[in-house]
């Protein structure tokens, strides 16, 4: 299975979180907010899955996924350069990533079992 860097991006956050503890601040202007992570995060994971099961090879999977994200982050209306100024501000709050990934997994979870159960389509 292919182990993507948001899986390890994922994993590294969780260990962030229980290594340190934070106060709750003010989110600078330019960094998009955790509803805004939550949501772009979440295009890329479903756009992750799509590629990963097309059955190409893993460098394949790597360019593809790079071409195509683009699109997420102009539907988004995200640019690249905000998205990655943001994970990195939210990857040296590990309180706030926790945050982000706990709602993502929720709204994951949720989305998988809309789509198990025929609510909406793929």
């Amino acid at each position: 299975m292919l182990c993507s860097w948001a899986t390890r991006l994922c994993i590294a956050g969780f260990i962030l979180v229980f290594l340190s503890c934070g106060k709750k601040e003010k989110v600078p202007e330019g960094i998009l907010s955790q509803d805004q992570m939550v949501s772009v995060l979440s295009e890329l994971y479903i756009l992750e899955h799509k590629i990963s099961s097309l059955g190409v090879t893993r460098d394949s999977l790597t360019q593809i996924f790079a071409a195509m994200k683009g699109k997420v982050f102009e539907k988004s209306g995200v640019s690249d350069s905000a998205f990655s100024k943001s994970l990195n501000y939210y990857v040296d709050r590990p309180k706030s990533l926790e945050e982000i990934y706990t709602v993502l997994i929720d709204s994951l979870n949720l989305r998988e079992q809309r789509l198990t159960s025929g609510d909406i389509k793929k």
